[in-house]
């Protein structure tokens, strides 16, 4: 049997990453320039013994788990976290991947591990695993202990653990999701489960992204990872700031409207007086990380260019009245708010009244 030992880092159009900021830029010219990339990782442990899971706050779906008493079953570990697109959009296929080899000697295992402050909390993590329908077995990494134990630098990432405990294949971003059936079979035939060769049908009834070039790129709203705002005024973070809007706005570039305060993590609105986060974006869709200090729902009325989104181009958290369209923000997490066919040019305005509405990150596909 031909033993691999590949770390694959998927290439544009067919995966995006979701990269912490210190290596945003970087990667982001990497993708511009459509090479593959390679050797992102802080550390490849492929060909190494996978390290036991370390830190962890608890499981779903299962009792804990060791890697020591998973010796015998291949194993692969989906390195994720709910508020991330990317992530978001590689689910239904780790799902798939769960179902199509559940009963045998394999277990798939998400490793949940938070960006943000509010994904590391187990209950919030529950809640995400049930609304996303999740059955395979999870771990709340939420100190990023294991995580960091496995060389991690951005989500989603996987892992693939032959059955006697050795890394046998390291992947970053979406996509290659036939490949990655592949090597789970390749490592299956080597504890004597014969495995037909499947063909692409049951990837191709999910969507799969793709890259479109000229996409614009992540962008955070606190001090930790924000480049600014285009208002072109000073401001101190963590003092209440009144924010005139220019009126013309320059493109990827997020502009505020009435009174905020900016954070490590997000910025929040700052008053029960009207105010306004715009962003002129280039993307087929729109997505924004969005939360509230309270558990009271938070009205946010969403337009896109100027006028209420129409259904055709709605995200599945919009929602419409004799007002318009809008978000009802009930909880911290991401919310679907364009989604188009093709690439679009829009600008995508979120107004409010609340005094507590937070935006931590746009995100875009």
């Amino acid at each position: 049997m031909k033993r691999f030992t590949t770390l694959d880092v998927s290439s544009p159009p067919y995966s995006s990453h979701h990269y912490p900021g210190k290596v945003f830029d970087f990667v982001d010219e990497i993708i511009a320039g459509g090479v593959r990339i390679e050797g992102m990782l802080t550390e490849s442990l492929t060909g190494k013994s996978a390290p036991e899971f370390s830190g962890l706050r608890g499981w779903l779906n299962t009792p804990p788990l060791t890697v020591a008493r998973l010796r015998g079953k291949v194993v692969l570990l989906d390195f994720w976290t709910y508020s991330c697109v990317n992530c978001v959009r590689s689910l239904p296929h780790m799902k798939m991947l769960h179902k199509e080899y559940a009963g045998g000697p394999f277990v798939l295992i998400g490793v949940h591990t938070p960006e943000f402050e509010f994904e590391k909390l187990p209950e919030n993590v529950a809640s995400a695993v049930k609304r996303f329908g999740i059955g395979y077995p999870v771990a709340i990494d939420s100190e990023n202990t294991t995580w960091k134990l496995y060389g991690n630098q951005y989500w989603p990432r996987q892992t693939l653990i032959d059955s006697s405990g050795m890394v046998r294949w390291e992947h970053a971003g979406e996509g290659d999701y036939d490949k990655m059936g592949d090597r789970i079979r390749d490592l299956l035939k080597e504890t004597g489960r014969q495995e037909e060769s499947k063909d692409n049908a049951r990837s191709n009834i999910l969507e799969n992204f793709r890259f479109m070039p000229n996409t614009t790129p992540e962008i955070y709203a606190g001090t930790l990872r924000s480049q600014g705002f285009g208002n072109g005024q000073v401001y101190e973070p963590g003092s209440r700031t009144r924010f005139i809007d220019p009126g013309k706005h320059s493109r990827d570039m997020p502009y505020l409207g009435g009174d905020w305060t900016q954070f490590p993590e997000y910025v929040v609105h700052a008053t029960t007086e009207s105010g306004y986060i715009l962003l002129k974006y280039g993307a087929r869709n729109a997505n924004a990380v969005l939360g509230a200090s309270d558990t009271k729902p938070v009205r946010v009325d969403v337009e896109l260019d100027g006028k209420p989104i129409e259904k055709g181009k709605a995200g599945a958290d919009i929602q419409w009245d004799s007002m318009g369209s809008f978000l009802l923000v009930a909880e911290n997490r991401l919310y679907d708010i364009v989604r188009t066919k093709d690439f679009e040019t829009h600008e995508l305005k979120l107004i409010t009244k609340a005094d507590d509405l937070r935006l931590y990150t746009y995100t875009f596909g």
